[in-house]
């Protein structure tokens, strides 16, 4: 056989191994986000809500029963699945807060403001006097720096509907 044969039968066997992994990786994540929002489903009946909003994100699942005014929040922990419901009459706030590593000033010059960006999160303060809670759409070690604008933007946007909601209550 001649160099070249064997070249291209190494670069095609390569080749069809990466794709292999990517399918069988891209299969899991479908896999997973199937079952959260099937338990989430499952969660919602449970708590007799009807959705007319809902997030899906990489590790959890948000639907807004707007006519009963409650939050369902769906979020894998540990490889099991929590929910939340929270009563938006018991909100007082609903804020976009923003999480940054410590930051000095010689890397500050080099880097951009993102990339010391641990956190963005829905928080959600209540009249009943409770902890703060947040809901993270961003977390550097999940997700890419690269994922920012656009999940900054639905978290913004959760916060204005639910804002919205909390206050015509």
């Amino acid at each position: 056989m001649s160099h070249l044969t064997i070249v291209f039968i190494l670069v095609l066997t390569i080749s069809i191994i990466i794709t292999f992994l990517v399918i069988m990786h891209n299969n899991q994540l479908k896999a997973r986000k199937n079952s959260i929002l099937s338990f989430f489903k499952n969660a919602g009946i449970v708590h007799n809500l009807s959705f007319t909003g809902q997030e899906v994100l990489q590790d959890k699942v948000l639907g807004l029963d707007g006519p009963n005014r409650k939050l369902l929040i769906t979020e894998e922990q540990a490889e099991e699945y929590k929910t939340r419901v929270i009563d938006l009459r018991e909100i007082a706030a609903c804020t976009v807060k923003k999480v940054y590593g410590a930051i000095n000033s010689r890397e500050y010059k080099r880097n951009k403001p993102e990339e010391f960006l641990k956190s963005i999160a829905l928080e959600f303060e209540f009249t009943t006097g409770g902890a703060p809670m947040a809901v993270h759409f961003y977390r550097n070690t999940i997700n890419s720096i690269y994922e920012i604008p656009e999940l900054e933007g639905r978290a913004k946007n959760w916060a204005k509907m639910l804002s919205n909601l909390t206050v015509s209550s």
